[in-house]
């Protein structure tokens, strides 16, 4: 390939994701067997409503023992508080009978939340994503069974190389190909650990605009103009593939007169499309980019 340097080096472009602006796991507290589903995936949902319910039998059985216990407990009660006045039940008598009485209640309300725990409810208004549960089928507490996407805003997430994190614009805009339009973006956070591998930084952008055509998991262009050109780093980028890691460092071939020769290179970070060159490298020049693993200096290059 010819070495040539990006078109606008007053611009930084990302690729980044739509999501919501906010996702809430849903899961129940219980084991159960699955008896009915009330949603679907993609479909808007109110606050309290019921979108699955598993098998209450159990703790049905349980409620209606806890609430025998409690009845019976509170007729006790009933009872020896009306002879109490009278001194013919000591105090002692009837603190334990307020005691027991207490419990009753305590395991009425427990059996109770046991079995509204059954119903996997929505805590607010949204849009179910990921509900992938049959009739039938038993679920764990805990699992994530679905979540529940607040589609009132979008964000996009994108990441930038550690070379970019400390001077990125604050704003910018979004371009969706999928919807055919662009949207303002604004930053809105910034994780501080990068990824190891790829030396990379999650960013998070509000796109203002969008609820009636943006969809979770669309691909947009994040582009962010920089005010100052000379805090960009370099404009050419090569491909990560053709770099070579050799005890001198950085190195790509390079073809000139017909002949391969090894240079080497300082590079100045990455982006999502390959690595970029801060020297050793000048536009025009010309650079081995697939089948170098057999070049050696001087060796001819015929294109």
């Amino acid at each position: 390939m010819v070495v040539t340097p990006q078109a606008n080096a007053a611009s930084s472009r990302y690729v980044g994701t739509v999501e919501p602006v906010h996702a809430t796991p849903l899961s129940l507290q219980t084991t159960g067997r699955v008896v009915s589903v009330n949603a679907k995936n993609g479909q808007r949902v109110k606050a309290e409503q019921v979108l699955l319910v598993v098998d209450n039998t159990q703790a049905l059985i349980a409620l209606n023992g806890a609430e025998a216990t409690l009845k019976q407990a509170q007729d006790g009660y009933d009872r020896v508080s009306k002879v109490h006045s009278k001194g013919v039940v000591s105090d002692q008598q009837m603190v334990e009978i307020e005691s027991k009485l207490a419990q009753a209640q305590s395991l009425y309300e427990t059996a109770k939340r046991r079995v509204e725990e059954c119903k996997l409810v929505a805590p607010c208004d949204g849009v179910v994503d990921g509900l992938d549960v049959e009739i039938g089928q038993s679920v764990l507490p805990d699992m994530t069974l679905c979540s529940l996407l607040d589609v009132s805003g979008f964000n996009v997430r994108f990441t930038v190389p550690e070379a970019e994190i400390h001077h990125l614009p604050q704003s910018g805009e979004m371009e969706c190909a999928a919807v055919g339009k662009s949207f303002p973006v604004t930053l809105r956070e910034k994780r501080v650990a990068a990824n190891l591998l790829t030396h990379t930084y999650d960013v998070v952008a509000r796109v203002q605009g969008g609820t009636d055509v943006l969809m979770t998991g669309m691909v947009g262009k994040v582009v962010l103009e920089h005010s100052d050109i000379s805090r960009q780093p370099s404009d050419i980028v090569i491909p990560a593939r053709c770099i070579l890691l050799k005890p001198e460092g950085h190195t790509v071939w390079v073809v000139g007169n017909d002949q391969a020769v090894r240079r080497e290179i300082v590079i100045d970070g990455y982006q999502a499309d390959g690595v970029r060159v801060k020297s050793g490298l000048r536009a025009g020049e010309r650079i081995v980019i697939d089948g170098y693993q057999k070049l050696y200096n001087g060796c001819r290059v015929i294109e």
